[in-house]
């Protein structure tokens, strides 16, 4: 049962993020930061807004056992994505775009960070 929880979280989230990451990199085309990948960026952000939240809301109650597999393994990691992140920040370094490149690298791992520190704060304010 797990696998198939997985397998329909991850192909909902991997259609939730082609959607909401063509849209948003479709408004990015009409301003001059065109090459900065943020249609990822924001996937990538909100997956881990949205992990925190799930975690800290989880943190001191019983999760019915479809929820981890469904939400956390299958959504989120469809709807997050690591390797598009790595061939984005690939194609800005061979664009010569280094500070592009070190840019998105730092925003992208502080921002995560703290946006799963901000999911867990907002659903569970004793978890640290």
């Amino acid at each position: 049962m797990n696998l198939f929880l997985i397998f329909l979280g991850g192909g909902l989230g991997s259609l939730a993020r082609f959607g909401l990451s063509s849209a948003i990199q479709n408004l990015a085309t009409k301003t001059s930061l065109h090459r900065f990948p943020f249609g990822t960026l924001s996937c990538n952000v909100l997956g881990c807004f949205l992990i925190g939240c799930l975690f800290g809301y989880f943190s001191n109650r019983v999760a019915p056992p479809w929820i981890f597999p469904f939400l956390a393994t299958g959504f989120l990691g469809g709807f997050t994505t690591f390797s598009t992140f790595a061939k984005e920040t690939h194609d800005l370094w061979n664009g010569d775009l280094t500070h592009l490149t070190l840019l998105k690298i730092v925003i992208s791992v502080a921002l995560g960070i703290f946006s799963v520190f901000l999911g867990m704060k907002l659903t569970h304010p004793g978890v640290s």
